[in-house]
């Protein structure tokens, strides 16, 4: 039975569920069982999507588990406080994948280069018998983060932030509804609701508008009222863009692919 086994920040969490909804089919879904896990386990079920819960220790390793020609994804999603610091964020997602090996043939990073922490990645993992993928665009280029993952990659982000102008703050459904956690995480500010002091931050940095990115998914309801309860707080400018999970379709199709092929072998 070919398992392939998603590890990615939180923010992902639509992108995961679509996948698992409109992508494939997938003999099993396994979610592990941990805190930052909640958001897609509540988006399963409202989708009525067939999954487990398990903790780590339940998951059968790859050695017991039967032959079959179905395919399981098994989802393990990260806090979003790592992204504020890189050096920690290579560590977690470095010794994830290490322990996520023993259940998996195949593994598949839904980040980006995240201040060129994980920029090596790939290389880094090639000796293994599970090999590691990372989002990348269209040109092979690995996606700078979460943002250039929905807007098409690099080119495409730069492209956007040219023709709306600097001072834009990005936000995605899921980091729409989260936001105050998105903020600390990034290190904006330890305290969001201290409004005046984060208003004064955004200030310095030369924020003038927030873009609400239409992913083209719509498992988060409160998107576009969260939106505006952030614009509102901050004297921001609403935008919209449009984005697209089809980066992170072809990733995945590769990804499993490449997976199903060295089972093959």
């Amino acid at each position: 039975m070919p398992v392939m086994t998603i590890i990615g920040c939180r923010i992902f969490e639509d992108e995961v569920v679509h996948l698992i909804e409109k992508g494939p089919e997938l003999e099993e879904v396994i979610v592990v069982k941990n805190e930052n896990n909640s958001g897609i386990i509540r988006k399963l079920e409202e989708i009525r999507s067939p999954h487990r819960v398990l903790p780590l220790e339940k998951i059968p390793e790859l050695s017991v588990r039967k032959d079959s020609s179905g395919f399981t994804l098994i989802v393990m999603l990260l806090e979003f406080a790592l992204d504020g610091v890189p050096e920690k964020l290579r560590e977690k997602v470095y010794e994830t994948i290490a322990e996520m090996q023993e259940y998996s043939d195949g593994i598949l990073l839904f980040y980006g280069l995240c201040g060129n922490v994980l920029g090596n990645v790939e290389r880094d993992f090639a000796a293994s018998d599970c090999p590691v993928f990372i989002l990348k665009d269209r040109e092979g280029s690995m996606v700078d983060d979460c943002i250039g993952a929905v807007l098409g990659g690099r080119e495409d982000f730069l492209s956007k932030l040219a023709s709306n102008g600097a001072g834009t703050y990005f936000l995605t459904p899921v980091g729409a509804v989260n936001w105050k956690e998105m903020l600390i995480a990034s290190r904006v500010t330890p305290e969001p609701e201290n409004v005046e002091m984060t208003k004064m931050i955004f200030d310095i940095s030369g924020y003038k508008k927030v873009a609400q990115i239409d992913t083209g998914l719509h498992y988060e309801q409160e998107f576009e009222a969260k939106v505006r309860e952030f614009a509102d707080l901050y004297g921001f400018e609403v935008i919209n863009i449009k984005g697209s999970p089809e980066l992170v379709e072809e990733c995945y199709k590769k990804a499993r692919e490449e997976v199903l092929r060295r089972k093959k072998e």
